[in-house]
């Protein structure tokens, strides 16, 4: 099981939050997906995770790791 945390921009409300959950869920290998509103903390957990993907994705959904 991979853990992989990061923080991003533009986190601002619930909105965000799920965006973000459902834009990465949809990633192979993605088991979970937590957001931190406050932090913009993102955590991801699942096998064997990309982190370039990750960011890749992130950057797609308009969230790009800070």
């Amino acid at each position: 099981m991979d853990t992989h945390k990061f923080t991003a921009e533009n986190i601002k409300c619930m909105g965000c939050v799920n965006a973000i959950r459902e834009g990465l869920a949809v990633l192979p290998g993605v088991d979970k997906v937590e957001v931190d509103l406050q932090q913009g903390l993102v955590t991801v957990t699942g096998h064997d995770l990309s982190t370039d993907k990750l960011a890749e994705k992130m950057a797609v959904l308009g969230y790009p790791l800070a």
